[in-house]
């Protein structure tokens, strides 16, 4: 009796089968740069636009694609390619850390590529389009 007792309590399972825990989803999201990291609270992500860059003008050596996100009080600006690929993620809650790389190493056709991270300082104002493109030149 006492050596199947102590069978049992080595081969135990944690959770006996009934309850499956799942990694914390991350409260913030870090953006680093090749100066800083910035960390904006997800829960204060008010929206996010995914749209052209309107840098780009067709040159396929620079990001076609432009990812905004709003918190207040700052607009994080992301320039790279194949962006739509973290939609689903952001909206899930599932993004922790976004990298800016500027090079293009191996290219992983399945991921976006964040090549460039802005962090704008938001005024209580709605930014139009030519106030953003000024704003984000103006960092380059």
């Amino acid at each position: 009796m006492k050596s199947e007792k102590s069978h049992h309590t080595k081969h135990k399972r944690q959770f006996n089968g009934c309850v499956e825990l799942i990694p914390p989803s991350p409260d913030y999201i870090e953006f680093i740069d090749s100066h800083r990291i910035w960390g904006f609270a997800i829960r204060h992500l008010t929206y996010f636009v995914l749209q052209e860059n309107p840098n780009c003008s067709g040159q396929k050596t620079l990001p076609p694609d432009q990812l905004v996100l709003v918190y207040p009080p700052e607009i994080v600006v992301l320039k790279g390619w194949r962006l739509e690929l973290l939609v689903g993620p952001l909206v899930d809650g599932r993004v922790a850390r976004i990298h800016a790389e500027k090079h293009l190493g191996a290219l992983i056709l399945e991921e976006a590529w964040v090549s460039e991270i802005h962090v704008l300082l938001h005024d209580s104002v709605i930014l139009k389009q030519d106030q953003l493109e000024d704003l984000t030149s103006q960092q380059a």
